[in-house]
């Protein structure tokens, strides 16, 4: 993902017009994480929500930070996979997934309506918008669910007498 960060410092640097066209017109929830803007599809969030740190899983793909219910449901939360260490989330960009919801890390969050997109809006592509350059994002290719669920294991015999003799 590093590589996607110079790609879009490289397209913020270059001069505005390199004779791009306009390949579609489309509604994006853009959220900023760091000094990297993030674009998902619009129809693809579910909603925004306040943010609240998320209960640790053991034993899960680093790139989960946890869970947490939210009315109901529960939300797997992905680290931001590019962002700076030191930014600080203020909200949450719930989507649907396959499997269940998913919820990405985000600061300042806005919906756009009809952004000119110049390039192929490829998942963890740089692609240059009327808005910027941005790190297109897809809900569905994520994370895939195998590699990001929890792996049941084995507890160990240990283990398993102090879960059973209070």
């Amino acid at each position: 993902m590093s590589e996607a960060i110079s790609q879009a410092h490289d397209l913020r640097d270059d001069a505005p017009d390199k004779g791009l066209r306009e390949r579609a017109v489309v509604d994006f929830l853009l959220f900023d994480m760091g000094e990297v803007t993030f674009a998902l599809r619009a129809q693809q969030v579910e909603e925004v929500i306040a943010w609240r740190a998320p209960l640790p899983l053991p034993r899960t793909d680093p790139r989960v930070m946890g869970i947490l219910q939210d009315r109901g449901r529960i939300i797997v939360i992905l680290s931001p996979a590019v962002a700076a260490p030191a930014a600080t989330p203020l909200r949450i960009v719930v989507c649907r997934a396959a499997r269940g919801y998913l919820g990405l890390p985000a600061g300042k969050t806005r919906c756009v309506a009809a952004v000119k997109v110049f390039g192929e809006p490829a998942p963890n592509a740089v692609v240059d918008t009327s808005e910027g350059a941005v790190i297109f994002l897809d809900a569905a290719r994520l994370v895939d669910a195998s590699d990001a669920a929890p792996r049941p294991s084995a507890a160990t015999r240990e283990a398993q007498a102090i879960w059973s003799n209070p």
